[in-house]
């Protein structure tokens, strides 16, 4: 059993899968059937203010955050992959959605240390 099994965070992870898109080209993305994975460990990386303002100006500006997942080795996180994580899973708001941004890298040294660490952002 691995040291990194034990966070305070649970996320729904949504599988890469493999298909053809309408031109008949070969295509991944995310399922949409998510598996539950707790034990994470979700933690805020970096925030950037947007380069552009919003549409309409009394919204403000967007702003783009970072957050590094560290999870069990066995979960199928994948590049194309995608995470949601909730209130009730620890997330600070009701819902989170998130995309892969580097990463997914697989840390397997030894039993006790495996895990697997990826950078995601909020999905806008």
């Amino acid at each position: 059993m691995s040291i990194f099994t034990s966070g305070p965070h649970t996320v729904t992870v949504f599988l890469e899968e493999a298909g053809v898109d309408s031109r008949g080209n070969a295509v991944r993305f995310a399922s949409a059937t998510g598996v539950v994975v707790t034990g994470c460990l979700m933690h805020p990386v970096a925030s950037t203010r947007g380069a552009f303002p919003a549409i309409d100006v009394r919204a403000g500006q967007q702003v783009d955050a970072s957050w590094k997942l560290i999870c069990p080795a066995s979960v199928p996180l994948e590049w194309w992959s995608r995470v949601e994580w909730t209130a009730a899973g620890g997330a600070p708001q009701a819902l989170m959605k998130l995309t892969i941004l580097s990463g997914p890298l697989r840390r397997n040294v030894t039993a006790a240390t495996a895990h697997i660490t990826c950078t995601l952002q909020e999905e806008r």
